[in-house]
């Protein structure tokens, strides 16, 4: 904790009128002033001790002055000689002040500053360091202020603002649950927006303005529950991004329900709010603190964690826990509490460099969501109980580098920076977690034994990626030839020569000026082709899970879609749509999912989700045939809501396909493709990704800080196929037809005669395939009659007899 008095002030020459002086001091972006003369001022280090570039800064203004400019001058006062001496007293006598143009002033400050510890609280007993008496330090280190206040309060009434941000909710309990909260401030109610779902973001900030005598209105109350006094007697006057845990009033022996984040100020006259410069969904400091009642117990829980193996790690000698390998390393296992619920909302890993014991360098990082690998039983609202933390054994990819621009894709969905990780694949870690209710301490296990058993986990087969480039289109005039990079993990890439290196670029092309903006790379009827061979486990068991709920929530979304574009209540064919999608969506609740009861690689978690998933797609289906056409759009959003809750897959042990732009040698821009979606299974196409063998377009993005803003580098179609090499006779890529692409056509008609239709190619002879009607159609565009070039897209309709 560090003390500032401001024991005196000279200014020279003297002002006219004479000046009403004030001085407010900053530390570590947080400003305070004094109220009145002699006062201590406080601010709490927490975990940020000192260092030597550590200062204080002091600003001395003229508050009776009727000018703009009340600034007189201003100092630093290095602290160094605290963080060497932290237990001496640092006298600043007749320190200069600075003007605006940083030079020096006849005016001068005299200040004491000290630095108090835990230690030094108990030392010094009934003394006085600074002024400030050892009851009020000591209430303050700990931010609960008592109600003898060591001033006695007004009887006079005064102005104050009380001001309240309500951020976000974690791990709130309940399923199906839609919540808001309500914040009562002096008997005054504000409620939030309505919200879904059990991590709702909410972002609103509330004021109520009072006018009442201090001692009275101190004890009113904040429900979300604290007295103001409490607050008004924290440093600042504010509780800045504290996590609230909340219980049942009635109940609260049924421990914490959820966390509620909240900033909540109590201002008087002159007080100065805390500005908080972070955006609403920045990280939270690494230790928080939360505020919850006395009686309210604690659930402990603990993890434990076995780190197994690593590979493809970028470095030719890793140290991990001591140990040197290249691949392997004795089973690690490491455990620690856990409070459920938990407040963090994930577990990240970093795997760190470190010769000569100086871990520095940061090889991957990977973030494993604890909604992904436990459950609440939020997700269903039948007596379902949920299941703790698992994991494994099953690999988690690493990744580095650099990352993704973010952007807030849904309301509710923020994921601060330091969950994203980086672009580039770093490598693999197989490892296990369990979580267990009593101490890790009376939990032992056999790891020879388990070590055996995990091994039937790494058996590998070999996967081939085939991918066909079709159109590039709506690219910048790049002035050096550009190729495309296609990688799976260490696979295909060019960068990382520690690998035998592979196919697995296009051949270096132009980007051609047609005329006008528009950049295009001219592939004709030759289209490249990129062939990729890997060796990865086999995870058929849990991809066909997966893929066979993407085809259930694609059709449901799109059925739901369709039904938001019906606004007229009265039209009929809304009924007829909504009929649709109740007899689909039935159907495809239906389709049993892989069982994973029977599968010998199928992991606790694989079963625990397997359970979840039949039970949400039962529910689903009931609720299909008993719902009534009312509130329809609503009713499918919620169904939509839990079936994407359960969609993500943790133990994804296939790495993204990456498809990287390069220009001289440089990657310039992406496109990140889940390996799931282009996955071939043979059990058929509901158990295929919903993008395997199929065209698709890829919006290419530029790194996060990288490339100008808000501009897409290029438009890119491709065909991609993945799957086992022993399927690859299923292969189906473009076998409907030849593609062939002509030159550029331009009309010089009227408006509405633009559309020029080419002649049809004709097909080889002996080819044994259908005679199709291949138009290729481009639209110009006509400016008051006169001749243009078109800036639209190619595009290729393919008809079938």
């Amino acid at each position: 904790m560090l003390q500032l008095v401001v024991e005196s002030a000279k200014i020279n020459p003297p002002l006219s009128p004479p000046p009403r002086p004030c001085v407010s001091a900053y530390f570590r972006g947080e400003s305070k002033a004094p109220g009145r003369k002699g006062q201590t001022l406080i601010w709490h280090l927490w975990d940020r001790p000192l260092q030597n570039d550590s200062f204080l800064q002091i600003i001395l203004r003229d508050l009776g002055s009727t000018k703009k400019d009340r600034f007189i001058g201003l100092a630093t006062v290095m602290l160094q000689p605290l963080v060497k001496k932290p237990s001496e007293v640092l006298f600043v006598k007749d320190l200069t002040l600075l003007n605006h143009l940083m030079m020096s002033t006849d005016c001068t400050v005299t200040l004491q500053v000290a630095l108090m510890r835990n230690q030094d609280i108990e030392k010094i007993g009934d003394g006085d360091l600074l002024g400030l008496s050892t009851r009020e330090t000591a209430r303050q280190e700990l931010m609960v202020p008592s109600y003898t206040m060591p001033v006695a309060l007004s009887t006079k009434p005064q102005h104050f603002q009380v001001r309240v941000k309500v951020f976000e909710g974690r791990q709130l309990m309940g399923n199906n649950i839609k919540p808001v909260v309500k914040v009562v401030i002096g008997g005054y109610q504000h409620n939030t927006r309505i919200k879904m779902g059990n991590n709702p973001f909410f972002n609103e900030i509330f004021f109520q303005n009072f006018h009442e005598v201090p001692a009275k209105f101190f004890d009113e109350t904040i429900l979300i529950q604290t007295d103001i006094g409490f607050i008004y007697h924290s440093p600042g006057h504010t509780l800045m991004r504290k996590w609230l845990g909340l219980c049942q009033p009635n109940e609260p022996n049924n421990g914490v329900r959820g966390y509620l984040k909240v900033t909540i100020c109590v201002l008087g006259v002159g007080d100065q709010a805390l500005v908080d410069q972070k955006p609403p969904y920045a990280a939270d400091d690494t230790t928080t603190k939360i505020f919850k009642s006395m009686v309210v117990p604690i659930n402990m829980a603990y993890l434990q964690f076995f780190i197994y193996c690593a590979e493809d790690l970028h470095l030719s000698r890793v140290r991990v826990a001591g140990w040197e390998s290249t691949l392997r390393f004795p089973t690690q296992c490491s455990a620690f509490p856990l409070q459920l619920p938990c407040l963090s909302s994930y577990i990240k890993f970093r795997i760190l460099d470190c010769p000569k014991n100086s871990c520095r360098d940061e090889i991957g990082t990977v973030s494993l969501f604890l909604n992904q690998i436990s459950s609440t039983g939020a997700e269903i609202e039948g007596p379902y109980s949920g299941f703790l933390p698992s994991f494994g054994p099953s690999f988690l990819i690493l990744h580095g580098g650099k990352k993704a621009p973010f952007r807030i894709q849904e309301e509710g969905t923020n994921i601060s920076s330091s969950v994203k990780d980086g672009l580039a694949y770093r490598g693999r870690v197989f490892l296990e977690l369990f979580t267990h209710v009593s101490s890790h301490q009376e939990f032992k296990r056999d790891l020879s034994s388990q070590v055996t058993s995990v091994e039937r986990h790494q058996n590998r087969k070999k996967y081939g990626l085939c991918v066909i480039f079709l159109s590039c289109t709506m690219m910048p005039d790049f002035k050096d030839l550009i190729q495309f990079e296609v990688s799976i993990g260490h696979y295909g890439n060019k960068m990382d020569l520690s690998y035998k290196p592979l196919v697995s670029t296009t051949q270096c092309s132009p980007v051609i000026y047609d005329g006008n903006i528009y950049h295009y790379v001219p592939w004709y009827n030759s289209k490249p082709v990129v062939a990729v061979t890997s060796f990865w486990e086999d995870s058929s068991f849990r991809m066909n899970c997966l893929n066979l709920l993407y085809f259930t929530r694609d059709r449901l979304k799109a059925n739901l879609d369709t039904l938001k574009s019906i606004r007229n209540p009265r039209d009929p064919a809304l009924l007829p749509q909504w009929e649709k999608l109740l007899k689909e969506l039935v159907e495809d609740c239906k389709h049993p999912l892989p069982c994973m009861t029977d599968k010998l690689k199928a992991t606790d978690l694989d079963k625990k989700r397997w359970q979840l998933r039949s039970r949400l797609l039962q529910e689903l289906a009931q609720k299909a045939k008993q719902v009534k056409p009312r509130n329809m759009v609503a009713t499918v959003e919620d169904w939509l809501y839990r079936l994407n809750a359960v969609l993500p897959e943790p133990q994804m042990t296939l790495p993204d396909v990456m498809i990287w732009l390069m220009s001289k040698e440089q990657r310039v821009a992406y496109a990140q493709v889940p390996a799931h979606s282009i996955l071939f299974s043979p059990t058929g196409a509901l158990h295929s990704g919903r993008f395997c063998g199929k065209i698709q377009t890829l919006l290419l993005q530029y790194p996060e800080g990288e490339g100008q803003k808000d501009t897409l580098p290029a438009h890119l179609r491709v065909c991609m196929w993945l799957g086992n090499v022993t399927d690859s006779k299923d292969l189906q890529l473009l076998r409907q037809g030849e593609v062939v692409v002509y030159a550029e056509t331009v009309s010089s008609g009227p408006v509405g005669q633009g559309r020029v239709q080419l002649p049809l190619p004709s097909t080889r002879g002996g080819e044994k395939c259908h005679q199709q009607n291949l138009r290729i159609m481009k639209w110009a565009l006509i400016k008051g009659g006169s001749r243009a070039w078109s800036s639209l897209t190619w595009r290729s309709l393919v008809d079938k007899p």
